[in-house]
């Protein structure tokens, strides 16, 4: 395939066409905002939903533990009113499923939020169980588990002839403070920050490639169906127009980064100047430098890949069937970060980081949780420079017969025959 400086203007006509849309622009703005939403707002309401009075009956077999365990509960409303409100329930082992029933029927009447039942040998086996209609309130289900924690360990000392609130002080825990070592220099850090920011740029590296792939897809099958990819090919070479389109659509997506990261710039220096979480990202300059040297690699692999296959489609539903396989193996790339993360130089991620249709994220997750060997980095990016080559190579081979061709999509078998051919 010979190429020609005229894939320079298709380039531009894709580019400016998508950058004056109205929405790139609603979609760069809120792009970032809506994905931190969906990382902090969800927290933030757990936090924030108020809590209500919970009314618990409480089924203690032999009287093991009840006082020591509603004593433990004396949490208050912000009424200052108290938050539980307990009805003690006695009854022996064989009237328990009588008791259940009963108390079944009054969670159903919302007479009652649930009821607890505490075995006879919980201080020696160290279970209880709950039962309520509605289980969802996991900070109160926590304060009962604490409490349980609290009256069992409570009798435990107190059978050895010790004072739990006096050993309690004595086992209190440690909290330990973790900072990260790079190059010789010590930076405070934890994992909860390393995993939300380095999830919130593998979401955007996966959607953004995601995103203008399918733009390249879309718009090879738009023109095919509107006969205007007809007219383009009587002035340029179906290599220049397939190259330009990538170009183009590529470049929109760098345009969108470099937004984002004006806008983290000037939020960087705010939060310096205010102390407003300050060294709470995990995340440095030579990170961003990698995040966009691995979209751009990741897009050109993808969009060739997607290029190939809106050449040989004619509409988005055909086309939905051929690219299941292609988005899967992103899909793939959004699945495994826990596995990565905890062990970011492990043989797992090591040899995945070095497949490349899995390279652009899972290499740069390693990079932004441990910087691994650079011979590995070089490695990566040689193989999907390969793999782009090839990639290209295979899709402007079916793109310079599919995209003239209408009706019936062609089998595999088929496109293979293009490939000797072209």
């Amino acid at each position: 395939m010979r190429l020609t400086m005229k894939f320079l203007k298709v380039a531009r006509r894709e580019y400016l066409e998508r950058v004056k849309k109205k929405s790139f622009l609603v979609g760069t703005v809120l792009g970032p905002v809506l994905m931190g939403a969906m990382i902090i707002v969800p927290g933030m309401l757990f936090e924030l939903t108020p809590e209500s009075q919970v009314t618990m009956a409480v089924v203690d077999i032999e009287s093991a533990i009840y006082n020591e365990f509603t004593e433990s509960l004396q949490d208050t409303l912000d009424d200052g009113s108290s938050m539980f409100v307990f009805r003690h329930v006695r009854a022996s082992e064989g009237e328990i499923d009588q008791v259940k029933r009963s108390l079944n029927a009054e969670i159903e009447a919302d007479a009652i939020d649930g009821y607890l039942i505490i075995p006879g040998d919980i201080v020696s086996k160290g279970e209880a169980a709950y039962f309520g209609k509605r289980l969802g309130a996991v900070k109160t289900l926590e304060r009962v588990e604490r409490a349980l924690d609290q009256a069992v360990i409570g009798k435990r000392l107190a059978g050895e002839g010790m004072d739990y609130s006096k050993v309690k002080n004595m086992i209190r825990g440690v909290k330990l403070k973790t900072m990260r070592v790079s190059k010789g220099e010590e930076r405070k850090s934890d994992f909860e920050m390393i995993f939300i920011t380095t999830f919130v740029f593998i979401m955007m590296l996966y959607m953004t490639i995601l995103l203008w792939g399918v733009a390249v897809q879309r718009s090879i099958i738009e023109e095919k169906n509107n006969r205007v990819v007809e007219v383009l090919l009587s002035s340029l070479t179906s290599f220049d127009l397939m190259i330009g389109k990538i170009l183009g659509v590529g470049a929109v997506g760098l345009t969108q980064y470099a937004i984002w990261s004006i806008f983290a710039l000037l939020a960087s220096f705010y939060a310096l100047s205010t102390g407003t979480f300050a060294g709470a990202v995990s995340f440095t300059w030579v990170t961003l430098a990698y995040f966009a040297l691995f979209y751009v690699l990741g897009f050109l692999f993808y969009a060739s890949l997607f290029a190939g296959i809106g050449s040989v489609c004619n509409s988005d539903q055909e086309a939905q069937q051929l690219q299941t396989p292609v988005v899967m193996c992103l899909v793939f790339t959004i699945l495994v970060p826990m596995a990565v993360i905890q062990n970011p130089d492990g043989t797992f991620a090591t040899v995945v980081s070095l497949i490349p249709f899995f390279t652009p994220i899972v290499m740069f997750m390693r990079i932004n949780v441990l910087m691994p060997p650079a011979w590995q980095i070089v490695l990566s990016v040689a193989i999907l420079i390969m793999s782009i080559y090839v990639a290209g190579k295979l899709a402007a081979k079916i793109f310079h017969i599919g995209v003239l061709m209408y009706g019936k999509r062609p089998s595999v078998r088929e496109i293979f025959k293009w490939l000797k051919r072209a």
